[in-house]
């Protein structure tokens, strides 16, 4: 009962987080842009959200290892309420670019505890169904951001938005207080600091598999982030549709992904994760490079949904494989790594794109992002290949009263 009163705290709490900063994320750089900003205040606020997730994230999971999980999320909500009240009472662009830094350091605190608690209260037999049905909190809040943010935005302005983005924080925040038990963390604390008193980032990469999934989702956000950056251009350029047939286009795959997670991380639990993985990241992948190719909404609007369908197939696997990845190497490090490299793919893929695009073409970014994939599959086979090989088998015989071992390898 502690148990899945605590997942109910944190799938609320991770609802009502990705939600605020949902709708408010969706129309910031709308918002600084009608304070006057241009040219590099423009860009900055934007810049410094993404760089303190990838700078902080393996940090911050490193410390909720050590201090606490409780700690650590009451600190990263406590952030996050500040940083909404500020956006509510200023209109300073500098005060904004630093809340934008805040912000990134609160989201770099405040993954790796959520996903490290539920975790803990996981068998591996029923982790892939636990994590994905947690990861509905996420998607189905993000989906729904920009859509609550659209109405709040035309019944009140930016006011009303920071104002549910405050509320939100706040909800967030008082349920952590009551929901996150201290005891509980304090039981797991002292074995999480055995496991990882002597863990680092480099020492903890030196693991294949760990290699392995990290390549896996730095090649994954690459794809996520080309698509959200240039399938709009693309269908409204080429394909001629219009704004709701884009929308629609664009939601899609959420929603499938969405509604999928839990029956397929049911399907996790049942089938082997990382063969699970494999076909997803390489269906996907192909998929891609059919995207130039499609010749109406009709056609497009069913790729981007099977698209969603095939993602869907590695996440609760990837999310799950991650956790025994975490049980080796402290959890909170272990994610906070994971979320650093996914903000970096999100972070590369994009710019990768605006090369692509202006080199060789708009059509060119899916097939880059295509190629990408499968290189990031086939970096994740190689690295579960190498660490699943069996040790090579040792002979010894006698040669001339000295013994001598020879291996089967």
């Amino acid at each position: 009962m502690e148990t899945r009163r605590l997942f109910r705290g944190l799938f609320l709490i991770n609802f009502a987080i990705t939600l605020g900063f949902g709708i408010a994320d969706a129309f910031f750089s709308m918002y600084v842009f009608s304070l006057g900003a241009r040219g590099i205040l423009l860009v900055l606020p934007l810049a410094l959200y993404s760089l303190s997730k990838i700078l902080f994230s393996p940090f911050m999971g490193t410390y909720s290892d050590r201090i606490g999980r409780r700690k650590l999320a009451t600190v990263s909500l406590a952030l996050y309420l500040f940083v909404s009240v500020c956006y509510f009472f200023t209109t300073s662009l500098i005060l904004i670019t630093i809340l934008r830094l805040l912000q990134g350091i609160g989201c770099a605190m405040f993954r790796p505890v959520v996903v490290s608690l539920v975790s803990e209260g996981t068998t591996n037999e029923k982790r892939s169904t636990v994590m994905g049905t947690f990861d509905i909190s996420f998607y189905g809040a993000l989906s729904a951001g920009p859509v609550i943010g659209g109405i709040l935005k035309d019944l009140w302005g930016f006011k009303g938005i920071f104002a549910v983005l405050t509320l939100l924080c706040l909800i967030a925040l008082l349920v952590a207080l009551v929901c996150i038990p201290s005891q509980k963390l304090q039981q797991h604390q002292s074995a999480e600091r055995s496991k990882v008193k002597c863990k680092t980032f480099f020492t903890m990469t030196r693991r294949n598999s760990l290699r392995g999934l990290l390549a896996f989702i730095f090649g994954r956000a690459c794809g996520i982030s080309l698509l959200a950056a240039f399938l709009p251009i693309l269908l409204t350029t080429k394909l001629g549709l219009s704004g709701t047939q884009t929308g629609l286009v664009m939601a899609s795959s959420t929603l499938v992904f969405t509604i999928l997670l839990r029956p397929v991380g049911i399907l996790s639990d049942k089938a082997p994760r990382k063969s699970l993985v494999v076909a997803g990241g390489t269906i996907v992948s192909l998929l891609y490079f059919l995207i130039p190719v499609m010749a109406g909404f009709h056609q497009i609007l069913s790729l981007v949904v099977g698209i969603g369908l095939f993602s869907v197939l590695s996440q609760p696997s990837s999310t799950a494989l991650l956790v025994e990845e975490g049980s080796r190497h402290g959890m909170g490090l272990t994610v906070g790594t994971f979320n650093s490299v996914l903000n970096m793919g999100f972070v590369a893929g994009p710019i990768f794109g605006a090369g692509m695009q202006y080199t060789f073409g708009l059509t060119s970014v899916f097939y880059a992002a295509g190629a990408m994939g499968l290189v990031a599959v086939g970096l994740f086979i190689a690295n579960i290949a190498s660490e699943e090989a069996p040790p090579p088998s040792l002979y010894i015989f006698e040669e001339g009263g000295k013994h001598k071992i020879l291996s089967s390898s």
